[in-house]
């Protein structure tokens, strides 16, 4: 079942979290998941003040848990962590019955 993960950041430093997703993206890719929505400014409709959102989709839950525990995606996660403060989840998708 698909799985997606919600990321929602404040970022403090543009160019460094241009510099992350260059790299991160292409391991998201490789981890099955494809962007499905980046928005730097979410229409705010109740209670939730975010600044720059994006969704990706995932094959499964798994996908997203090998992910970041990989060696390959620690350091680029020390770099957003600098660069922005994140609120990040991961949702299973829906199959109607």
């Amino acid at each position: 079942m698909s799985a997606y993960l919600v990321v929602d950041l404040d970022i403090q430093d543009h160019d460094a979290i241009a510099e992350y997703r260059s790299k991160a993206l292409p391991l998201v890719a490789e981890a099955g998941g494809r962007l499905i929505a980046l928005d730097d400014a979410p229409l705010q409709l109740e209670g939730w003040e975010a600044s720059n959102m994006l969704i990706i989709e995932f094959p499964d839950m798994q996908a997203i848990r090998d992910l970041f525990a990989s060696s390959a995606y620690a350091p680029l996660a020390r770099q957003r962590q600098s660069a922005a403060g994140s609120r990040i989840i991961a949702l299973r998708g829906f199959v109607p019955a």
